[in-house]
């Protein structure tokens, strides 16, 4: 019956950082980058294309498609040490905006009670203002880019017209110089690259990807050798010794050498203000954060010597808002599909009888 009591208000606890980064670099990885490719490929292919029909008419125009082709190159390769460095700002610079609107959202009762609704569009006015410096940069580049880009084909054109009006009466059919001309009118080496550069920003996404496969993993689920007994926690003592957490190697202490003691059966309040570690110390407790030093013992247990699954079916949390997963209330309720629809019932109303 705990074990079930738990499994039903048990809530996988997680943090939102960096959830809408990962998902706009997975979607890049999987929709935008393949198009891109795609892109460049026909691109490419009529770039070549249309350079051959006009070199085929006239080969004096290679004299001034060499030179214009390494200048492109040096451009795109002096554009696109910028571009990325500002592409990777503007990723940097977009997530705290969305994250400062979730928690205003979340937090709106406590905002509008307390009278900073314009303290906190100020904050979100200089979010906004900090991602669109970045952003203006980035489109100024790229228009820098194209503007050089189109000018380079003007030129290439315009020479290649006046290769063409030079040659003598007679050496060239009019079709054929018609035809030149035409496939003339859509020569630009802006296409290609354009489409490389854009390629090349998009690479970033698999670059921030590559980052989340090195996170190192949690801890296992089982450790064979540490299992609890069936009825543990029995009495719910729980012991904190010298605990300290920090949610990088990089950042400050959140939590810095905490030591007390909770005793089982007895109901405890943990107060504090926003930012005072409550919910790291809860993170702590369910093993979704491991402490940088310190130890937690339930019952003379040290949760970080048992599995994960072990520690995390024995507990309960209830969350401060509802949240229900895709699926059925069964599922919500038994995800791992371990109890009858009997002891499902039978949790249920004892949880509902309780509530009311």
């Amino acid at each position: 019956m705990h074990i079930l009591c738990s499994n039903v208000i048990f809530l996988f606890y997680s943090t939102w950082k960096d959830s809408k980064s990962a998902s706009t670099d997975q979607n890049a990885l999987d929709t935008t980058i393949p198009i891109q490719i795609e892109e460049l490929l026909m691109s490419l292919i009529r770039f070549l294309g249309t350079m051959a029909v006009m070199s085929q008419v006239e080969w004096k125009i290679l004299i001034v498609f060499i030179p214009m082709t390494v200048t492109c190159i040096w451009y795109q390769k002096y554009y696109i040490c910028a571009s990325r460095e500002l592409a990777r700002l503007c990723g940097v610079c977009q997530a705290p905006i969305v994250q400062h609107f979730a928690e205003s959202i979340l937090g709106s009762t406590t905002i509008r009670c307390f009278n900073q609704e314009e303290r906190f569009m100020d904050t979100n006015f200089k979010l906004v203002d900090a991602y669109s410096r970045p952003k203006f940069h980035f489109s100024s580049a790229m228009e820098w880019l194209c503007f050089r880009m189109d000018m380079l084909a003007t030129i290439t054109y315009a020479t290649f017209l006046v290769f063409l009006i030079s040659m003598p009466t007679g050496m060239l059919s009019p079709g054929v110089a018609g035809l030149a001309v035409t496939y003339g009118l859509g020569f630009s080496m802006h296409g290609v690259i354009w489409d490389l550069t854009v390629l090349e920003n998009n690479i970033i996404s698999v670059e921030r990807i590559l980052q989340y496969s090195y996170i190192p993993s949690e801890a296992p689920l089982l450790v064979e050798e540490n299992r609890p007994g069936h009825e543990w926690p029995s009495q719910g003592k729980v012991e904190i010794v010298d605990l300290q957490v920090q949610y990088g190697p990089h950042l400050p202490l959140v939590l810095r050498g905490v030591t007390c003691t909770f005793p089982g059966g007895m109901k405890i309040g943990i107060v504090g203000r926003m930012g005072s570690g409550k919910s790291t110390l809860v993170q702590t407790l369910f093993r979704m954060l491991e402490p940088t030093a310190g130890q937690i013992w339930i019952d003379g247990i040290n949760i970080f010597n048992i599995g994960l699954h072990d520690l995390q079916s024995r507990l309960s949390i209830i969350p401060q808002d509802p949240t229900m997963f895709g699926g059925t209330l069964r599922s919500n309720l038994d995800p791992l599909e371990e109890y009858t629809d009997e002891e499902i019932w039978e949790v249920s109303f004892f949880f509902f009888f309780f509530l009311i």
